[in-house]
């Protein structure tokens, strides 16, 4: 049996939370999104997402058992990595993030 979390842990789970609801979400939008209004380092932070997101992808298909695989994707923001696994069939994808609004 695990203890409660601490008071310290729950604000800041708090904090990040709100974070990621307000100010990081305009950041991580922009970055995510195709928007023109980036700064040089959200540009080069969304190309190596991009590139990420694409390496695994083009793994996953050399692999060619996307179907039969389930997946989590701790963190999924906006879905970059769930949404084009989706379109590849896999079995099932487990998805979640922090921050309401990047799933909304």
């Amino acid at each position: 049996m695990s203890a409660a979390p601490s008071q310290d842990a729950a604000q800041e789970k708090s904090e990040v939370k709100g974070y990621f609801e307000t100010t990081g979400f305009d950041r991580w939008n922009r970055i995510y999104s195709e928007s023109d209004d980036v700064n040089r380092v959200q540009r080069n932070i969304r190309i190596g997402h991009q590139k990420t997101v694409d390496n695994v992808l083009a793994w996953l298909r050399e692999d060619g058992d996307v179907a039969n695989r389930s997946f989590c994707d701790a963190g999924c923001g906006v879905g970059s990595l769930s949404l084009p696994l989706a379109e590849l069939g896999a079995a099932s994808i487990a998805a979640s993030d922090l921050s309401e609004a990047m799933v909304a």
